[in-house]
């Protein structure tokens, strides 16, 4: 019963930034709040495809963020990494900054486009089915733009764009920056990137308690086991 609340709490702060977003800023493709729209390359600063150099298991080299790093909802997960090892002038080049925006543009056509945030956790570079974002801070935060691609009118929008054979489709960088962006007050948008902190935190503190109760169970069943024995 508790993992099962446990498990109903992450789902539902999974939904609540979705819907957070459509609450703040509205369909970003329907636009009904009348934001000036630009094309995302206009917010950018820089695009980078990821490196494409062979992953290891050797972790003395620099992690590289794959495919499964990143789920469907953009959330990211670095428990199962590999490694590359890279020249100094390609490690500048591909190295993650915090607030940085990974794109998916190669994958199967349900799963292209997924997107993550980089939150510098460690150093880390990024593999070449992704396209590292880099905003203008001064127009959009990471946050907002992160959200945007996570919400789910864009999620149609990107599958309607793909395009490629049977089981793998690809968006590739000069589609990503000709995509149509509202862009609200920067106001607006950091008071969003606060409450979206805010229940990150809430999410690490639900994912905390559900390690403490995989722990426990796996203790009742181990005294269990040895009182059967």
């Amino acid at each position: 019963g508790i993992r099962r609340l446990r498990n109903e709490a992450a789902a539902r702060l999974r939904e609540l930034v979705p819907a957070l977003y459509l609450e703040m800023f509205g369909d970003p493709i329907d636009n009904p709040m009348g934001w000036e729209v630009r094309r995302l390359g206009e917010v950018l600063t820089s695009t980078q495809y990821g490196t494409s150099t062979k992953a290891s298991e050797d972790v003395g080299a620099v992690p590289v963020i794959r495919m499964g790093n990143v789920d469907y909802d953009g959330y990211l997960d670095t428990n199962e990494l590999k490694y590359v090892s890279l020249t100094e002038a390609d490690r500048t080049k591909y190295l993650l900054e915090d607030g940085d925006i990974i794109f998916n543009r190669t994958n199967s056509r349900d799963l292209v486009g997924k997107t993550g945030l980089w939150d510098g956790r460690f150093p880390a570079v990024h593999a070449s089915y992704f396209i590292r974002l880099r905003v203008n801070r001064n127009v959009v935060t990471p946050t907002y733009v992160w959200a945007y691609f996570n919400s789910r009118p864009m999620k149609r929008r990107l599958y309607e764009t793909a395009r490629g054979a049977i089981g793998q489709a690809n968006i590739n960088a000069t589609e990503v920056k000709a995509l149509p962006i509202p862009v609200p007050d920067i106001g607006r948008q950091r008071a969003f990137g606060e409450i979206v902190a805010a229940v990150g935190g809430l999410g690490s503190t639900v994912e905390s308690a559900t390690e403490v109760v995989e722990n426990l169970v796996n203790s009742l069943l181990v005294r269990l086991f040895d009182e059967v024995a």
